[in-house]
């Protein structure tokens, strides 16, 4: 009579055991889900936060947005130094556009760091990248501009 008993018993732990075992798992898959995104929530907030405050705005001369330029997304990039003084632009044109444009760089200030020129030939239409490269010394830091004219 004993032994019958004490079978029942441990049939009923173990079989409770594993119910509870499996909703435990449960619980702690699903809070691991949640706590997943939440922290990839917050990494793309951190890296679209720090995107914006490294961000270099790109502005066109009234001269040249009246000949039909525009800028698109732009593209700040390190040279073999790290030295971030690269930028790939994209540039389309509403009609025909054939010249060189000087890229001048400015602080958060509006002081001068580099200047260059580069040339840009455009069918009407059109649009592609465009890679403009200031001097070694010149590093487009936090918050500056750069304005093509």
């Amino acid at each position: 009579m004993l032994r019958p008993l004490l079978a029942l018993v441990v049939v009923t732990l173990f079989s409770g055991c594993n119910w509870a075992e499996d909703r435990t798992k449960r619980v702690l898959n699903k809070g691991g889900e949640l706590a997943g995104s939440a922290a990839t929530e917050v990494i793309e907030g951190v890296t679209t936060g720090v995107e914006r405050s490294w961000d270099v705005r790109v502005e066109l001369s009234p001269e040249l947005a009246g000949r039909g330029l525009a800028v698109g997304k732009t593209t700040l990039e390190a040279d073999s130094t790290g030295r971030y003084n690269r930028i790939v632009v994209y540039l389309s044109a509403a009609q025909e556009f054939t010249d060189t444009l000087t890229a001048i760089a400015m602080d958060q200030n509006a002081l001068e760091m580099g200047r260059t020129r580069v040339p840009v030939s455009r069918g009407a239409d059109s649009g592609d990248h465009i890679l403009i490269q200031f001097q070694q010394y010149t590093d487009l830091e936090r918050k500056s501009r750069v304005v093509l004219r």
